[in-house]
């Protein structure tokens, strides 16, 4: 998997090794408020995890899964979350992001999705790509939107199965944001 890189971001493909590190950060609670997930319970439980995602595959080879952690260039070069996608090939892809409550509110988010669409887009291209947000979650919704996104109504292709508080959102992959 590439390593991508932003004005402020290096994004790492994430690695068994970045376990310890992602743990203390991935125990903030605010993190939580909007995930139906909590934290990991150990740094072994994440280093497992960790190592089912390097794999970059399902089991049975129907989904391609691209994790990068998020690192600082400046400063110690710490941690500051992670990006997701998972490729359906030919179909779709889902993506998603945790950064730490501590980095919100400096654009760290919107550089890293902005870099990792560019990617999805040159290396697994699809037709389609879709969040699943809180509908509460207003900073996430409007992250989505910045970068394209747009609200799918009830009903329509992939929104079975969203719990009532949820909801898609999706853009064309060759649609460009504003982030």
């Amino acid at each position: 998997m590439t390593q991508l890189r932003t004005a402020r971001l290096s994004l790492e493909p994430l690695a068994p090794q970045h376990a310890a590190e992602m743990f203390p950060l991935l125990l903030d609670p605010a993190i939580y408020r909007y995930l139906d997930y909590g934290p990991p319970a150990s740094v072994e439980a994440l280093y497992d995890l960790y190592m089912r995602l390097q794999a970059g595959r399902s089991n049975d080879g129907s989904e391609v899964w691209l994790n990068w952690l998020l690192r600082l260039h400046a400063g110690h070069r710490e941690a500051i979350g992670y990006v997701q996608a998972t490729v359906i090939p030919g179909s779709h892809a889902f993506i998603g992001y945790v950064v730490a409550s501590t980095y919100w509110n400096h654009g760290y988010a919107a550089e890293a999705m902005t870099a990792m669409l560019d990617h999805l887009s040159a290396a697994h291209p699809v037709p389609v790509i879709r969040a699943v947000v809180e509908i509460d979650n207003a900073r996430s919704i409007a992250l989505l939107q910045r970068l394209g996104f747009q609200a799918v109504a009830f009903g329509q292709a992939g929104t079975a199965g969203l719990a009532s508080s949820e909801r898609l959102y999706a853009r064309n992959a060759t649609t460009r944001g504003t982030a």
